[in-house]
């Protein structure tokens, strides 16, 4: 499963999250682009929630031609999803990758050489209801009735299909992880949903015990570390989104986590990523 994709040497990697085009302005969208297309960077990597099922297409294909031959590096969201299914979705986005040859979704069992010293993988994620007070929360997600494969599950159907989902994302890493680390100092890991509570906040907060059940994948945080035990002289980097409040935490020697910052109606960028 594991496919090495080399590529001439990624210095400068532009980082975008949580964009949510669906809610711009068409003049907001259209300064965002040419920003884009005008910006200086070897490759771009985004982390999920580019927009809404109805209008994914359409607003990949404007990033993909802004980007003109650079990579972007990509993989969706819980958002991307919704007034879809998942399947769907993914299907029609492996055929938009087909035609736009600079399109690269994440999560395909690549693992992309960005340096000698650094590599890239990355699979969608999704917040499995674990973490926190898990399946007792009080709170709902909006998932539950705007994505086609939850609608029509009752509440612990909808939590037992976050747990599946959330497993496979640590299955996927558990397939290209280990490789990854056998053969790169630094290995980059891109996601959606955040796999440490340590790394969310809510509202530039600390994410309260309730609203962790959403906004965390334990699944995959537990399986990064158990496989980083395996690799103690390798380092790990996890970016991630979905939060929309910006975080930086080193959960030990060689693993940290970074989280997007963002303003839904205001898609900015999250910074150039210097790769060594």
């Amino acid at each position: 499963m594991n496919r090495t994709k080399n590529t001439q040497n990624t210095t400068d990697l532009l980082w975008l999250s949580d964009l949510h085009l669906e809610r711009a302005s068409d003049e907001t969208r259209k300064r965002f682009l040419e920003r884009l297309r005008s910006t200086c960077c070897d490759a771009i990597l985004i982390t999920g929630d580019i927009s809404t099922s109805e209008h994914l297409t359409h607003h990949l294909g404007e990033i993909s031609d802004a980007c003109d031959d650079r990579k972007v590096y990509y993989l969706l969201g819980n958002h991307d999803y919704f007034h879809g299914s998942i399947r769907e979705v993914e299907r029609t986005v492996i055929a938009l990758s087909q035609d736009h040859r600079n399109l690269v979704p994440l999560g395909q069992g690549e693992i992309i050489e960005l340096s000698p010293d650094t590599a890239l993988v990355g699979h969608r994620g999704w917040f499995d209801g674990l973490a926190g007070a898990g399946e007792e929360t009080w709170i709902e997600s909006p998932d539950h009735q705007k994505i086609d494969d939850f609608k029509h599950l009752d509440r612990r159907e909808f939590f037992e299909r976050l747990r599946q989902l959330g497993e496979d994302s640590a299955t996927y890493l558990r397939q290209v992880l280990p490789a990854a680390l056998s053969r790169y100092r630094h290995v980059m890991i891109a996601t959606h949903v955040p796999p440490f509570y340590q790394g969310v906040k809510y509202d530039g907060r600390d994410c309260r015990w309730e609203r962790q059940p959403f906004f965390t994948n334990s699944a995959a945080g537990n399986t990064i570390v158990g496989i980083l035990k395996r690799f103690p002289h390798r380092r790990i980097t996890v970016h991630a989104g979905h939060s929309h409040s910006a975080a930086n935490v080193r959960m030990s020697r060689n693993l940290s986590i970074q989280v997007a910052g963002a303003q839904p109606v205001k898609p900015a960028f999250n910074g150039l990523l210097q790769i060594n």
